[in-house]
Formats: structure tokens, sequence, C-alpha cells
């Protein structure tokens, strides 16, 4: 994941106003990911929120390239970063 590529990762934030730590930390995780390497767009769906399900606040979104949804993904406001698909969770660096 380039300085060029990372550069060209363009966020949607679908009903809200952007919130830049959880780009932040969407986009830290995605730079150390070899299989997201050519994701080009990131959209979040509403704000921040939790659930009945997970007390823990996040956002929500799903992850393309070129139109095509690679993975969801959970960024939480302890830092945690999770995708829906377990193989971008397995190729995750630290």
């Amino acid at each position: 994941f380039s300085t060029a590529a990372r550069a060209l990762l363009r966020f949607i934030w679908k009903g809200t106003e952007p919130v830049e730590r959880y780009e932040d930390m969407i986009r830290d995780k995605m730079s150390k990911n070899s299989k997201l390497a050519g994701a080009d767009v990131v959209e979040i769906s509403g704000q921040p929120h939790i659930s009945p399900a997970v007390s823990k606040l996040r956002v929500s979104g799903k992850i393309f390239q070129e139109a095509t949804r690679l993975t969801s993904v959970h960024a939480y406001d302890d830092g945690t970063v999770k995708f829906s698909k377990e193989s971008y969770n397995e190729s995750q660096e630290n």
C-alpha cells in the first residue's frame, strides 16, 4: 500500500459528517493489509453508534475496489478495526 495509493483512498460518509479518527484507524489498518492494497473507496454508513448486541461505540462501512465490494468494516472507538470477511483479518500485519 504505497503513499500514492493511500492518497487516492476516498472516504464517503453517508448520512453523517466525517470523523477523522475513524478514517485514520481504518486507513492505518488497510495500509498494513496486502489484500486491501487495491481498495479505493471506504463508504461509512451513519453516525458512530452502539447496538443491543455490541455496546462498544463504532462506525460501520464497506470497502470497495473499482465499485466491487471487498468486505465490510467496523472501526471501534478503542482503536480496534475488524473486517467482516475473516480472510482480511487473517492477512492483517500488526
